[in-house]
């Protein structure tokens, strides 16, 4: 009798054990895709891994649009399937004296219609430094739903590390009827000169300079500016810091935590009312999303539009050389 019970189990534990297994499979498959290192993000659907990116890709469903913020030059080196073009010009207000400023809403809306963009497309925006970001916040400012925006964690080379394939030609698309929701614009995401200038003196305020630590010290200027430096009271976190720099997951944000504190470190946290500025506010926008990311109130986070350029050719005061006693900082005018 018990050599019948142990046969009939022999038969039944290699079906067993393939049914769990495939089980086991099936869950892992359904759970999304986690960022590399693992974020612990307060707003994870801004991001978008590659293997997600792909999935949606073979299901073609929901709709999605794939946008390249890279140079023309790079795109036909290698572009994701299906992507199409953007670059930098098409984003800034041809009309304004001001270099690098963010184009008006008419413009956008002219460019998403001639990419195709309806108001039914999730957007998947890449790049290879912060463009992306800048696209992000752009469309994000005019009204553009959060929801239907995402960012891949990583660009095209966490794409290629999968072994996932690329193309070379541009994907052929017929002009949509785009228009931005003029009603949920996010006027807060923006900051002017006078608003920047009013922050300098106060406490529960952050002027946030993300450019290199030459330019911040003011042994560098870049083009465009009309002097080297940086604003009074700002404190120092180049963009560069929220990324991970080296190894295989070399270009992705860093996780929330390691965020939270490479920026509390300079007395950046969450309660206070952060304005960003670079030298034209292109790489500033890298440094918002990590910290919304980072659960960082997207209402408190603004960026400084006319960022250096436009403080440079004003005729507020500037400050060079070392910052004060606190790293990444200097004592506040009064």
């Amino acid at each position: 009798m018990g050599d019948r019970r142990q046969q009939k189990w022999r038969k039944l534990a290699l079906p067993l054990a393939f049914i769990i297994t495939w089980g086991l499979y099936l869950g892992a498959a359904a759970r999304p895709a986690q960022a590399v290192p693992q974020g612990g993000y307060a707003h994870p659907e801004v991001l978008i891994q590659a293997e997600e990116l792909k999935a949606l890709m073979d299901q073609k469903a929901p709709p999605i649009r794939i946008l390249d913020v890279r140079h023309k030059a790079k795109y036909y080196l290698g572009h994701i399937p299906g992507a199409v073009q953007v670059w930098r010009p098409e984003m800034e207000d041809k009309k304004n004296p001001l270099p690098g400023m963010p184009a008006q809403a008419v413009q956008m809306e002219k460019l998403l219609s001639r990419l195709g963009i309806t108001n039914r497309d999730t957007l998947i925006l890449y790049s290879d430094q912060f463009d992306h970001t800048r696209l992000w916040w752009l469309l994000a400012y005019y009204g553009f739903p959060l929801n239907r925006m995402k960012l891949l964690d990583g660009g095209l080379e966490a794409w290629k590390a999968k072994g996932y394939p690329t193309q070379l030609t541009s994907p052929q698309v017929a002009r949509s009827p785009f228009k931005l929701p003029a009603s949920a614009q996010m006027k807060s995401l923006a900051a002017t000169l006078d608003e920047v200038k009013g922050a300098v003196s106060e406490q529960s305020k952050v002027i946030l300079d993300d450019r290199s630590q030459r330019q911040y010290l003011g042994e560098e200027r870049e083009e465009g500016a009309a002097r080297p430096g940086r604003i009074p009271g700002s404190v120092w976190v180049e963009w560069k810091e929220a990324r991970v720099a080296e190894g295989p997951f070399k270009g992705y944000f860093k996780s929330a935590e390691e965020i939270t504190k490479i920026y509390a470190a300079r007395g950046v946290t969450s309660d206070k009312d952060i304005y960003l500025y670079s030298n034209l506010g292109q790489p500033s926008t890298h440094s918002l999303v990590s910290l919304y990311l980072a659960g960082f109130p997207l209402e408190k986070l603004h960026l400084y539009t006319g960022s250096w350029t436009e403080w440079s050719r004003s005729k507020e005061p500037i400050k060079t050389g070392p910052p004060g006693a606190v790293k990444g900082t200097e004592p506040r005018r009064k």
